[in-house]
């Protein structure tokens, strides 16, 4: 089983912890996970406008990540490291199956007109991991967007929006303390169309690469590309909704326009004492452009930086060990773009967004649950991850 502690820091079998003290940890641990699951319940659905759909889905799966804020990539220990850093497959010492189900409540936003009942829930990962020698492979499932938008002024349409890839990783150690990593994505893309926005149902492939150095015996540094996915919109021009009959001659400037997810890239570093119960990982990330094909035109999203902290703190003499956590990472504001034609008819600047993130973890023998939260000004999202190893 992957464990987020070093092997040689498990407690042994011997270990005559209290039983009232186990029993404390579990019943903490199940009080834990339900708060999570009520928190996200309770939340009303989440208003915005078509154009913010591509914001903030390109997050890492897994509960851990999501707890530690996202500073992921120099520590990147188990099966998401495919998506986040595939250089850290290697740190996998056992073949193991993991499966994250996560869910998003939105929160509410009086200015716009549509509201969104659904963010990424469900299965959200799904992997498989054999390492072998000085290599490892992995194959997963990611939920990478899941949203359900209900337009309140045009008789309560509903329509979809996902974003599912299948992939593929491996991961190769040079040396004993450098390690690097490549992966394939085919991405499955669909939207049904509203609010003027294109339909969209197409596929594309896209890679990742990672690199990770152990610089020192408690310091790591990572680097890691990921291609973002393009996919061809459908021409609607019977489907115009309400458009103006004079704005329906633009739609041919529409059809050949693409629904573009950025490329992002990053450098990460993470600290971990020789006692091996503290984690520190610090990640800088750059998201590129996003263009969302209109029915009479596109929105372009610009670039911007993110910038994640979160810390871990295992107790390594309870069994099962227990991990605490927290993260904050910063969303930088973005200009975006709504581009008719050759001309911008109108540019909104988005707030700079600021993420809170706590959650913890539970490592048995061959077996670990993992549960998070990050909440921000516009929703809050749940995880809970489990991995089994043999």
């Amino acid at each position: 089983m992957h464990e987020f502690l070093p092997t040689e820091a498990q407690p042994s079998r011997t270990d005559n912890r209290p039983r009232d003290t186990i029993r404390h940890v579990r019943r903490w641990a199940v009080f834990a996970t339900l708060l999570i699951g009520a928190v996200v319940a309770a939340r009303p659905g989440w208003t915005q406008d078509s154009s913010r759909i591509t914001d903030s889905v390109f997050t890492n799966p897994g509960a851990r990540s999501i707890a530690l804020g996202g500073a992921f990539a120099a520590i990147a220990d188990d099966a998401t490291a495919a998506f986040a850093n595939p250089a850290g497959l290697v740190q996998i010492l056992r073949p193991e199956i993991s499966a994250e189900i996560r869910a998003t409540a939105g929160l509410f936003d009086s200015s716009s007109l549509n509201e969104t009942s659904n963010g990424v829930s469900g299965l959200g990962f799904f992997s498989f991991v054999y390492p072998f020698r000085s290599w490892a492979f992995a194959l997963y499932s990611h939920q990478v967007a899941s949203l359900e938008f209900t337009e309140t002024w045009t008789d309560s349409l509903i329509r979809e929006f996902s974003v599912r890839s299948f992939s593929g990783a491996t991961a190769y150690q040079i040396g004993e303390n450098l390690s690097i990593g490549a992966g394939l994505s085919y991405y499955n893309g669909n939207r049904t169309s509203g609010a003027g926005t294109a339909t969209v149902s197409d596929a594309d492939w896209g890679f990742n690469l990672g690199i990770l150095w152990n610089t020192a015996p408690a310091w790591t540094i990572a680097g890691f590309y990921r291609q973002g996915p393009d996919f061809e919109s459908i021409p609607d021009a019977g489907r115009m909704n309400g458009i103006l009959p004079e704005v329906a001659g633009l739609q041919d400037a529409a059809d050949t326009s693409r629904l573009s997810f950025p490329d992002e890239y990053g450098l990460g570093v993470a600290f971990q004492p020789n006692a091996g119960a503290l984690t520190i990982g610090f990640e800088w990330d750059h998201m590129g452009n996003t263009v969302d094909p209109l029915l009479t035109g596109q929105t372009v999203t610009e670039g911007g930086s993110e910038y994640h902290l979160g810390a871990e703190y295992a107790v390594l003499k309870w069994k099962p060990v227990v991990a605490f956590r927290a993260g904050y990472w910063i969303e930088a504001g973005r200009h975006r773009d709504t581009i008719v034609g050759p001309e911008i008819v109108e540019t909104v600047t988005t707030n700079t967004l600021s993420h809170f993130a706590f959650g913890f973890g539970l490592a048995f023998k061959r077996f670990q649950v993992d549960a998070g939260v990050d909440i921000f000004e516009r929703a809050v999202v749940a995880s809970v991850s489990i991995i089994l190893s043999f």
